[in-house]
Formats: structure tokens, C-alpha cells, sequence
């Protein structure tokens, strides 16, 4: 039996932001790509919803205004399909499904922006992700986005950082973000 001392109450907010934290930190650890994906997708669903209930002008993956409507439904299709057959085995319990692991990092991005559309912070895992995203792929994203996250990083540093192994550079910028500092990289071999 459970003690009332056991019981733990949570909101779907919390459990989102939680399953968003816990599916960065594996992914900064080279963690398990099933785990990662089904984590991230499940947080970015109820984002998704929740965000959208706030009145978020801004359209994220299962409503982008890049999607047609007549093929809405058949790429939200698409994208729930591994994170969905990965949850549940009544309709095919002994199939299989290939996926890209890296559309992990898709949920984890349209999560973050939810989160912000819903005018609420963004946690350490969330700034560590966006961070390394903006130095690894700057193409993607627009350049108001970059001077942001990249404010006040040295040329050099970032050309550092990005050779930096994943755990190495998740470890510094949440030792920052725990202690309410800007992150600060120094320079490899200094």
C-alpha cells in the first residue's frame, strides 16, 4: 500500500518539462536514441497543446503554416509514428519501425519554443540545447536567435566549444545556469 507521504502531484506542465529535461540530459550523454525520442516527443505533445491553449501565435510542428492542409494530417502521421509505436503495442505488438533519432532535436527546439510562447522560462537544459543547436547549425536558425544565445561569446571560444564533446560542454553551461551565471567557456588547453 501507498503512504500518502509517497503520492506526488504533478501537472502536465511539470511532467512535459520534466520528460523534456530528462530526454536533453541523455541526449547530452549519447543516452539511448529510444528513450530520448519517445521522452522528447512526449513533452513536446502536451506543450504543443498546452501552448496552443494559452494562445500562442506562433505555430509549432503539428500546426506550421510550412505544412499544406491537405497533407497536415499525413505528416503529423509521420511524426508520431515512432514516438507512438514506441508507447503502445495493442495495434502491432510484434513490429518493428525505423526512425531518425535525430528528430529528437526537433521536439526538443519546438518544446523550448512553447515554453516560450507560454511566457514562461526556459530551464538549464532547454539554454544548453539552444546553445549548442545555434553554435553546431547556425544555418537554422535566424539571426536574431543567434546574436541572442551567442551574446558575448568570443569568435575563438565558439570554434572551441564546437569540437567540445557533447558532456563536456553540457556539464559547463549547467554549472553556469545553477549557480545564476552567464556560461563562460574557457579556452581549451588555457
Amino acid at each position: 500500500m501507498i503512504s500518502s507521504s509517497e503520492l506526488m502531484t504533478v501537472t502536465k506542465l511539470d511532467a512535459a518539462r520534466r520528460h523534456l529535461s530528462t530526454a536533453i540530459r541523455l541526449w547530452f550523454a549519447d543516452g539511448d536514441p529510444v528513450s530520448i525520442h519517445t521522452l522528447s516527443y512526449a513533452a513536446y505533445e502536451v506543450i504543443h497543446v498546452l501552448s496552443r491553449q494559452a494562445n500562442r501565435q506562433d505555430k509549432l510542428i503539428f500546426d506550421s503554416d510550412s505544412i499544406k492542409d491537405e497533407f497536415r494530417s499525413d505528416f503529423n502521421k509521420l511524426v508520431k509514428r515512432a514516438p507512438n509505436f514506441f508507447k503502445h503495442a495493442d495495434k502491432d505488438p510484434i513490429g518493428t519501425v525505423e526512425f531518425v533519432p535525430q528528430l529528437s532535436e526537433m521536439f526538443f527546439l519546438f518544446s523550448s519554443l512553447g515554453i516560450e510562447t507560454m511566457g514562461l522560462k526556459l530551464g538549464g537544459e532547454e539554454k544548453a540545447f539552444l546553445i549548442w543547436l545555434t553554435i553546431h547549425n547556425p544555418k537554422i536558425m535566424v539571426e536574431g536567435a543567434m546574436k541572442n544565445f551567442l551574446q558575448g561569446f568570443p569568435v575563438e571560444t565558439i570554434e572551441e566549444v564546437k569540437i567540445m564533446p557533447k558532456p563536456e560542454f553540457f556539464m559547463h553551461v549547467m554549472s553556469g545556469h545553477t549557480r545564476g551565471l552567464q556560461v563562460v567557456f574557457h579556452r581549451i588547453g588555457k
